[in-house]
């Protein structure tokens, strides 16, 4: 179960509403009204308010949905962390898409997708053959290096290493070119792989540790 509280600091630091200042000792604007003491000496009674565009943000998830994500009902949980995270940056706004991995990588939620359709495909994933990570990476980096926003996050929920050097130099290859990359190792160390890693024993964490990660991100 991830914390209420969470997914709102969550959506609030990817949302791209921006912040909103005020310039004050203007000759014009809205009247200062901490300003009205100057009467007489002063013709500098205006602030104005400019509003300072927020960064937009694309993210991409990475599932692994390998064979060993059999094991101890890893998938459920890393189905829900999956859905919750696509629900809470989709109403902040964020441009989201899903990747799925196994031998095989494939686009599970294109880019232009809504993201409630995703659920039901999300329940029919079936897990089966090896951790070709190197391959849904480097997949995954492609298409958010054609995406127009300034933040590009990748984010990997995996139990597993498939091609560890491969992989680790497509993460820094990413991080090159201003995408950052997050492995949440699902009962496993994958620190090795991606230098910005956490692990997750108990799998009821799961949620929650992987949206304190992505805090750490925006």
């Amino acid at each position: 179960m991830i914390p209420a509280k969470l997914r709102y600091e969550i959506r609030r630091l990817f949302e791209n509403s921006g912040t909103e200042e005020f310039n004050i000792n203007r000759k014009q604007g809205s009247l200062n009204v901490n300003a009205l003491s100057h009467i007489g000496h002063s013709d500098r009674l205006f602030k104005r308010r400019t509003e300072v565009a927020g960064i937009d943000s694309a993210v991409t998830i990475v599932l692994d949905c390998s064979g060993s994500m059999q094991a101890e009902n890893r998938m459920q949980h890393a189905v829900d962390v999956c859905y919750a995270l696509l629900t809470t940056l989709s109403q902040a706004g964020v441009h989201t898409s899903v990747v799925t991995f196994s031998n095989v990588v494939s686009t599970l939620k294109p880019w232009n997708a809504p993201y409630q359709r995703v659920k039901p495909l999300l329940e029919r994933v079936v897990c089966s053959g090896g951790t070709n990570d190197y391959a849904a990476l480097n997949f995954a980096h492609g298409l958010l290096l054609r995406r127009t926003e300034e933040r590009k996050v990748c984010f990997v929920l995996t139990d597993g290493e498939g091609s560890p050097n491969a992989t680790r130099d497509q993460c820094n290859s990413g991080s090159r070119l201003g995408i950052t990359t997050i492995g949440i190792g699902i009962q496993e160390n994958v620190s090795r792989v991606y230098p910005n890693a956490v692990r997750v024993d108990n799998l009821a964490d799961m949620g929650t540790v992987a949206f304190n990660k992505l805090k750490l991100a925006a």
